[in-house]
């Protein structure tokens, strides 16, 4: 593999030579992304409670350390501009989880039986949290997961070269970030139910307003909100929609937050009646 173009940033590579969306390389690195997020969900599933709350803190500092180390490489090559801030919704997400990490937890013993003399295979230990705590996680399922998913999907570092170390980078950063909701929904250490829909969207009315007047007054085009990335579909809501296309793009997140609300509802009503039938 050569490395003339390994350590460039996007300015300075030349036009043409990235991997493009959708293409062969494009789909190998997301093959090679999907298969460690379910080994890692294996893997972490099977630990105890206490290894898997310090996998959880370990993998929210390597974010944080990794977004560091991308922004010491551009500022050693003189790159480093207002352009790689921490305002997108992928970035923001690193200090979601650092709070959700490190956030106290305790031990919570449920019995599943009525009888408090049950055999200890009725006694079920569950992982006790604040509130606020939990809504971390839960927005981390149902919105940010979905964002560090859709930034895979069509990443708008496509222009450069596969084997390029901001290209390798923004791939294993992006699938820690996307495995880190994974670990808390495979493990049971959340729960998302509908009737938390309203945490995603405060948590947007919280991020979204003043990072749109950073846009407005800087012409940067955090959480995409100024312009669609091409080859996305808020390029496709642009072209049908004209100047109205945000409020598309308003449309499809919120479709995109109620469908995973109603998939975890279908499939925890489906394990349930399953479980029931296993009883009789």
């Amino acid at each position: 593999m050569s490395m003339l173009y390994f350590w460039l940033e996007g300015s300075d590579l030349p036009a043409g030579i990235g991997f493009g969306l959708f293409t062969a390389q494009h789909f190998a690195a997301l093959t090679v992304c999907c298969l460690a997020m379910a080994l890692l969900c294996l893997w972490f599933v099977r630990l105890s409670q206490h290894s898997q709350a310090l996998t959880l803190r370990l993998l929210a500092v390597l974010l944080l350390a990794g977004n560091l180390v991308r922004d010491l490489f551009l500022l050693s090559i003189h790159r480093m501009s207002i352009a790689y801030l921490p305002l997108h919704l992928c970035s923001f997400s690193i200090f979601v989880y650092l709070l959700h990490a490190f956030l106290p937890e305790t031990d919570r013993i449920v019995t599943t039986s009525a009888d408090l003399s049950a055999p200890r295979s009725h006694i079920v230990r569950t992982i006790g949290q604040s509130r606020f705590r939990e809504a971390l996680g839960e927005i981390g399922v149902v919105l940010l997961m979905p964002g560090s998913f859709c930034a895979l999907l069509f990443p708008d570092w496509s222009a450069y070269p596969l084997w390029n170390f901001l290209s390798i980078h923004s791939f294993v950063w992006h699938t820690v970030l996307a495995v880190y909701p994974m670990l808390l929904l495979a493990s049971g250490r959340v729960h998302p139910t509908i009737r938390h829909i309203w945490y995603p969207f405060v948590y947007l009315l919280i991020e979204v307003p003043p990072t749109w007047l950073f846009d407005v007054k800087t012409g940067c085009n955090y959480l995409f909100v100024s312009r669609p990335v091409p080859g996305t579909p808020l390029e496709w809501l642009q072209e049908r929609m004209g100047s109205a296309w945000r409020a598309g793009y308003a449309l499809l997140v919120a479709a995109v937050i109620l469908i995973i609300y109603l998939v975890i509802e279908l499939c925890r009503a489906l394990y349930r009646r399953l479980s029931s039938r296993s009883l009789l």
